[in-house]
């Protein structure tokens, strides 16, 4: 390390070790974006769904994809007020993948085990939602879950 005045290479060190990383149930977080929890705690990955266009099929889901690190439930939630899921509210293009139990939460959640025997990264799903106030069928939406 360069000469600094003032402060000795040691003290450097204790300043960056204090200002850096902060432990953290026995791992180091350092800076950089702020950290967000995974989507997966405690058996359960979450992800949120917001309608945007019923019509044209413009949703959102968070996150996406969905990072699944093991044998997980994921629950869907729909976010934006008036939609429900269909029966087949996820269709998850890939194997292990069940419907546990599947829609739920007055149509608003959607929960499917996934068994994490599919390893693939990019496992392609289709979101499909109906809206409340004329039960039109909203167009499909096909966002991605990755089992790593």
């Amino acid at each position: 390390m360069k000469n600094m005045p003032g402060i000795r290479p040691s003290r450097v060190g204790q300043i960056f070790l204090a200002g850096c990383c902060s432990v953290l149930v026995g791992a180091c977080a350092c800076p950089g974006p702020s950290p967000q929890a995974g989507p997966c705690n405690q058996g359960v990955c979450k992800a949120e769904v917001t309608v945007k266009s019923c019509e044209k099929g413009e949703m959102t889901v968070a996150p996406d994809p969905i990072d699944v690190s093991g044998p997980n439930n994921i629950e869907w939630t729909i976010a934006t007020p008036g939609y429900v899921f269909t029966k087949d509210g996820i269709v998850i293009r890939g194997c292990g993948f069940t419907d546990s139990p599947g829609v739920t939460g007055n149509g608003r959640k959607f929960i499917v085990h996934d068994d994490h025997t599919d390893k693939r990264s990019a496992i392609k799903y289709i979101v499909r939602v109906t809206r409340v106030s004329d039960g039109a069928s909203c167009a499909p939406y096909d966002p991605f879950i990755n089992n790593n």
